[in-house]
């Protein structure tokens, strides 16, 4: 485990606490994403339309993972020396690339798609047809962007970590080797979105269960960190003579 320097000892304690809040409010988030239909274009366009939380839902996801990305950085912090630290480590790297790419994916599809549908749904008839499209040309691109990262975050990263952390007795090895076939199964869920380009039933099922698993350990976790820095007892005051 790392040495708990002060400024070692600040980032473990931020980032862990930023962990914990980060994975609750992704999750929430991915949970409330509002269902849009397969195979009808213009039902997706008037679901994104006719959402007010389609913005916000999206938003929240967004700061999640930006804090979930703090709670990672303090657990491969955590996990020092030899394999365990490498992997975790090479994690740490994925996840950002990861990161990068699924906060692109969220502000395109919870910003741009929403301002599209408005657009398509003000559109005078004979401008529809062409505002679809636009509309739908989008999604397509949303797809290509979340199959990359259920590769990378989702799939890579959580594998890395999960190896990372089980092999180094930390946490609780059961826990990690879950979170570690919750990023291998995150995968094939990439590689069928990006052959198919659009949601089906096992891809839907899929994006509920590995992300919550994922998330869920994220936030447990970073609570167990937060608790061994001392952090509540450094908050005391000390006692009077």
């Amino acid at each position: 485990m790392a040495d708990r320097t002060s400024e070692n000892a600040w980032i473990l304690r931020l980032g862990s606490a930023a962990g914990v809040l980060g994975s609750l409010l992704a999750m929430v988030g991915n949970l409330l994403h509002p269902a849009t239909p397969t195979g009808d274009p213009e039902g997706v366009a008037r679901s994104i339309a006719e959402s007010g939380a389609w913005v916000a839902v999206h938003l929240l996801i967004i700061v999640g993972l930006i804090m979930m990305l703090g709670g990672l950085g303090a657990i491969a912090l955590w996990i020092d020396g030899g394999l365990p630290g490498a992997l975790a480590r090479m994690g740490l790297v994925t996840a950002i690339a990861g990161v990068t790419v699924g906060l692109v994916l969220v502000i395109v599809d919870g910003v741009a798609a929403k301002h599209l549908a408005d657009a398509w749904a003000a559109a005078p008839a004979e401008e529809k047809a062409a505002a679809l499209r636009v509309v739908v040309g989008e999604e397509t691109i949303n797809f290509a962007l979340a199959s990359l990262f259920n590769i990378l975050f989702a799939g890579v990263a959580f594998m890395l970590y999960g190896v990372a952390v089980a092999s180094s007795g930390v946490h609780a090895r059961w826990a990690a080797w879950l979170v570690a076939v919750a990023g291998a199964w995150s995968i094939p869920v990439g590689v069928v979105q990006a052959y198919v380009g659009e949601s089906t039933t096992f891809t839907r099922v899929a994006t509920i269960i590995s992300p919550t698993i994922i998330t869920l350990w994220v936030a447990w976790v970073s609570w167990s960190i937060w608790r061994m820095t001392g952090w509540e007892r450094s908050r005391q005051p000390a006692p009077s003579a």
